[in-house]
């Protein structure tokens, strides 16, 4: 009688979602450095590749939040993270526009 491996269980889905997440995340960190410095050093407005990064976030959080894992504590420290971005952003435009 032979016996069959097991190819695939729950530690190895575990542990190849957890490297999908690491390439994901220096994906979009690798993308966002790349925009910062090509608006520093070549003065381009690249909103092309800021929108992948942000579409890339929204469509794991809508997929998150369709299958109910997204814990309110998480969804405060978005909303309170997307306003402190938003104002260090508007703070910056003044500052850069008035040099």
């Amino acid at each position: 009688m032979t016996k069959k491996m097991i190819e695939k269980d729950e530690r190895s889905t575990y542990i190849e979602n957890l490297s999908y997440s690491f390439g994901y995340k220096f994906i979009s960190f690798a993308i966002l450095l790349d925009v910062v410095y090509r608006a520093i050093r070549y003065n381009q407005a690249l909103w092309d590749l800021l929108i992948i990064v942000i579409l890339s976030g929204l469509i794991v959080t809508a997929y998150q939040h369709k299958h109910k894992i997204l814990g309110k504590t998480l969804i405060k420290l978005v909303a309170l993270t997307s306003a402190i971005a938003f104002l260090l952003a508007l703070t910056l435009s003044f500052v850069m526009n008035r040099i």
